[in-house]
């Protein structure tokens, strides 16, 4: 029995940031898919409905938490993460949709194995499936 496939939206207008986050996470396996901005994400996640999403929390127009807001509503199953270099505090909306603290990554992350240790803890609480 294969495993299934795990999908992942990489929402960051950062365009070195998000190759470099997409490149490696296509090397360990992930299906992946990445938009600019939190406009761009919300017109494609229905079509791809990732197991995972990863924003970034300031983006160019719509913030991040105000993407993920959106997005649940869209695709409820999917698990969430923030990435942001503000010293941000989980919102109660946030955490009103499952967010924990630890799904706010904080920038720069050096180790980027980070990243698929808490994409692989969403799949396995079930939150992202």
């Amino acid at each position: 029995m294969s495993k299934p496939e795990i999908s992942i939206l990489l929402v960051d207008d950062d365009d070195i940031i998000r190759s470099c986050i997409c490149a490696y996470l296509e090397d360990e396996g992930f299906s992946v898919h990445s938009a600019v901005s939190g406009e761009e994400a919300l017109d494609i996640i229905a079509g791809i409905n990732p197991t995972v999403c990863i924003s970034d929390m300031r983006l160019t127009g719509m913030n991040g938490e105000c993407f993920i807001r959106q997005a649940h509503l869209i695709c409820p199953a999917t698990g969430y993460l923030l990435h942001t270099g503000l010293d941000y505090p989980l919102s109660d909306e946030l955490r009103s949709i499952g967010m924990k603290p630890d799904d706010v990554l904080q920038k720069p992350i050096y180790e980027l194995s980070l990243i698929t240790k808490k994409i692989n803890a969403i799949v396995m609480a079930g939150s992202g499936v």
